[in-house]
Protein backbone atom coordinates (compact mmCIF):
# COMPACT_ATOMS: atom_id res chain seq x y z
CA UNK A 1 0.00 0.00 0.00
CA UNK A 2 1.26 3.45 -0.97
CA UNK A 3 0.29 6.78 0.55
CA UNK A 4 -0.96 9.83 -1.32
CA UNK A 5 -0.89 13.07 0.64
CA UNK A 6 -3.56 15.41 -0.75
CA UNK A 7 -2.98 19.14 -0.45
CA UNK A 8 -4.69 21.54 0.58
CA UNK A 9 -6.83 19.13 2.60
CA UNK A 10 -3.73 17.60 4.26
CA UNK A 11 -5.33 14.16 4.16
CA UNK A 12 -3.52 10.93 3.43
CA UNK A 13 -5.14 8.14 1.43
CA UNK A 14 -3.78 4.68 0.77
CA UNK A 15 -3.73 3.05 -2.66
CA UNK A 16 -2.43 -0.16 -4.17
CA UNK A 17 0.43 -0.28 -6.64
CA UNK A 18 -0.76 0.43 -10.17
CA UNK A 19 -3.91 2.31 -9.12
CA UNK A 20 -5.07 5.24 -11.22
CA UNK A 21 -4.65 8.59 -9.42
CA UNK A 22 -7.98 10.08 -10.58
CA UNK A 23 -9.94 6.99 -9.61
CA UNK A 24 -8.24 6.82 -6.22
CA UNK A 25 -8.94 10.48 -5.45
CA UNK A 26 -12.60 10.19 -6.43
CA UNK A 27 -13.00 7.00 -4.39
CA UNK A 28 -11.57 8.87 -1.38
CA UNK A 29 -14.24 11.56 -1.72
CA UNK A 30 -12.30 14.29 -3.52
CA UNK A 31 -13.98 16.02 -6.43
CA UNK A 32 -11.86 16.02 -9.57
CA UNK A 33 -13.16 17.87 -12.63
CA UNK A 34 -13.24 15.41 -15.50
CA UNK A 35 -16.03 15.80 -18.06
CA UNK A 36 -14.47 13.17 -20.34
CA UNK A 37 -14.63 10.51 -17.62
CA UNK A 38 -10.90 9.80 -17.64
CA UNK A 39 -10.36 9.34 -21.39
CA UNK A 40 -7.61 11.98 -21.70
CA UNK A 41 -9.57 14.23 -24.00
CA UNK A 42 -10.49 17.27 -21.86
CA UNK A 43 -7.31 18.06 -19.84
CA UNK A 44 -9.37 19.31 -16.87
CA UNK A 45 -8.23 16.68 -14.37
CA UNK A 46 -4.79 18.29 -14.10
CA UNK A 47 -3.13 17.98 -10.69
CA UNK A 48 0.24 19.22 -9.49
CA UNK A 49 2.70 16.63 -8.23
CA UNK A 50 4.51 18.18 -5.25
CA UNK A 51 6.77 15.24 -4.35
CA UNK A 52 7.24 11.70 -5.61
CA UNK A 53 7.49 12.31 -9.36
CA UNK A 54 9.70 9.24 -9.66
CA UNK A 55 6.90 7.08 -8.20
CA UNK A 56 4.61 7.68 -11.19
CA UNK A 57 4.38 6.06 -14.61
CA UNK A 58 5.97 7.59 -17.71
CA UNK A 59 3.91 10.27 -19.43
CA UNK A 60 1.74 8.51 -22.05
CA UNK A 61 1.27 9.80 -25.60
CA UNK A 62 -2.30 11.05 -24.97
CA UNK A 63 -1.16 13.16 -22.01
CA UNK A 64 1.80 14.53 -23.94
CA UNK A 65 -0.58 15.62 -26.73
CA UNK A 66 -2.81 17.57 -24.34
CA UNK A 67 -0.25 19.09 -21.95
CA UNK A 68 2.88 19.11 -24.03
CA UNK A 69 6.31 18.24 -22.71
CA UNK A 70 6.34 20.74 -19.82
CA UNK A 71 5.97 18.36 -16.88
CA UNK A 72 9.53 19.05 -15.77
CA UNK A 73 8.70 22.79 -15.52
CA UNK A 74 5.15 22.76 -14.15
CA UNK A 75 5.00 19.35 -12.41
CA UNK A 76 1.41 19.01 -13.67
CA UNK A 77 -0.03 15.69 -14.79
CA UNK A 78 -3.41 14.46 -15.94
CA UNK A 79 -4.72 12.47 -13.00
CA UNK A 80 -6.62 10.14 -15.36
CA UNK A 81 -3.36 9.04 -17.01
CA UNK A 82 -1.23 8.85 -13.86
CA UNK A 83 -0.49 5.46 -12.30
CA UNK A 84 0.79 5.41 -8.71
CA UNK A 85 3.84 3.25 -8.00
CA UNK A 86 4.97 4.78 -4.69
CA UNK A 87 4.31 7.49 -2.13
CA UNK A 88 3.43 10.89 -3.61
CA UNK A 89 2.13 14.29 -2.59
CA UNK A 90 -0.52 15.88 -4.83
CA UNK A 91 -1.94 19.41 -4.93
CA UNK A 92 -5.60 19.46 -6.03
CA UNK A 93 -6.34 23.05 -5.02
CA UNK A 94 -7.58 24.02 -8.49
CA UNK A 95 -10.34 21.42 -8.17
CA UNK A 96 -11.59 22.73 -4.84
CA UNK A 97 -15.03 24.28 -5.11
CA UNK A 98 -15.17 27.69 -3.53
CA UNK A 99 -18.34 28.19 -1.56
CA UNK A 100 -18.86 31.89 -1.85
CA UNK A 101 -21.86 33.64 -0.44
CA UNK A 102 -24.17 34.89 -3.16
CA UNK A 103 -23.56 38.53 -3.86
CA UNK A 104 -26.40 40.93 -3.31
CA UNK A 105 -27.60 42.86 -6.31
CA UNK A 106 -27.81 46.58 -5.73
CA UNK A 107 -30.67 48.17 -7.61
CA UNK A 108 -31.31 51.81 -8.30
CA UNK A 109 -34.63 53.47 -7.88
CA UNK A 110 -36.40 54.63 -11.01
CA UNK A 111 -35.62 58.26 -10.17
CA UNK A 112 -31.86 57.49 -9.81
CA UNK A 113 -31.83 55.67 -13.14
CA UNK A 114 -33.62 58.56 -14.87
CA UNK A 115 -31.14 61.04 -13.36
CA UNK A 116 -28.19 59.03 -14.68
CA UNK A 117 -29.71 58.81 -18.16
CA UNK A 118 -30.36 62.56 -18.19
CA UNK A 119 -26.81 63.24 -17.01
CA UNK A 120 -25.39 61.13 -19.85
CA UNK A 121 -27.52 63.01 -22.39
CA UNK A 122 -26.21 66.33 -21.04
CA UNK A 123 -22.61 65.11 -21.28
CA UNK A 124 -23.06 63.89 -24.85
CA UNK A 125 -24.46 67.30 -25.92
CA UNK A 126 -21.36 69.08 -24.62
CA UNK A 127 -18.94 66.86 -26.55
CA UNK A 128 -17.90 68.00 -30.02
CA UNK A 129 -19.27 65.98 -32.93
CA UNK A 130 -16.83 63.51 -34.43
CA UNK A 131 -15.61 64.38 -37.88
CA UNK A 132 -15.62 61.97 -40.80
CA UNK A 133 -13.55 58.85 -40.87
CA UNK A 134 -10.46 58.01 -42.82
CA UNK A 135 -10.02 58.30 -46.55
CA UNK A 136 -11.36 55.48 -48.66
CA UNK A 137 -8.55 53.04 -49.48
CA UNK A 138 -7.39 52.80 -53.07
CA UNK A 139 -8.39 49.67 -54.93
CA UNK A 140 -5.81 47.00 -55.53
CA UNK A 141 -4.22 46.99 -58.97
CA UNK A 142 -1.92 44.30 -60.16
CA UNK A 143 1.32 44.82 -62.05
CA UNK A 144 -0.21 43.39 -65.24
CA UNK A 145 -2.93 46.10 -65.30
CA UNK A 146 -0.39 48.93 -65.71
Amino acid sequence: MYKIKVIPENKVIEVNQGDNLRTSLIAAGFEIKSPCGGCASCAQCVVKIVTGCDNLNEIPFEERQLLGNVFHLTAERLSCQTIVNGDIEVDISQHMISKKEPSHVLRRTRKEADDIIEQRRENSKNKPQKQGGFKKPKSFTSIDDK
